[in-house]
């Protein structure tokens, strides 16, 4: 009995620490830094200086209401995530999925987290004016 408590404890545990970012590379990586150094942003407008995309993250699915405290570390590990890219910054989102009865059964409301790893120009020429 307590043999099956222990795999069902560590199957539960093992689901929850499962729950990880997709990360696709959409520039080149850069060397690493410290996740602290890197910026958190919610809009594109929020920056101040130009940049390019490195990096796109997504997360699973986590529920509406009792998932706020796995959505959290879902952004830490996202910063974390960039900052393993060399990211400046980061840029995060939380969406919702579309709820309501489908095939008649009723829905959770569910919520994910799309980020963007960016990392700033240091050298920018622009061509002059004619």
């Amino acid at each position: 009995m307590t043999r099956r408590l222990l795999v069902a404890a560590l199957l539960l545990l093992g689901a929850c620490a499962s729950a990880r970012l997709d990360v696709i590379q959409v520039g080149p990586w850069f060397s690493p830094r410290d996740w602290r150094e890197v910026e958190v942003f919610t809009s594109r407008e929020q920056t101040k200086r130009p940049w390019g995309g490195i990096g796109i993250l997504h997360s699973p699915r986590v529920s509406a209401e009792s998932g706020a405290a796995q959505l959290e570390r879902l952004k830490r590990q996202a910063r974390r995530d960039a900052a393993d890219m060399g990211a400046d910054a980061v840029i995060m989102t939380v969406d919702s999925v579309p709820t309501g009865p489908q095939m008649g059964v009723y829905q959770e409301g569910e919520l994910f987290l799309s980020a963007l790893a960016i990392k700033y120009v240091t050298d920018v020429s622009t061509p002059s004016a004619k």
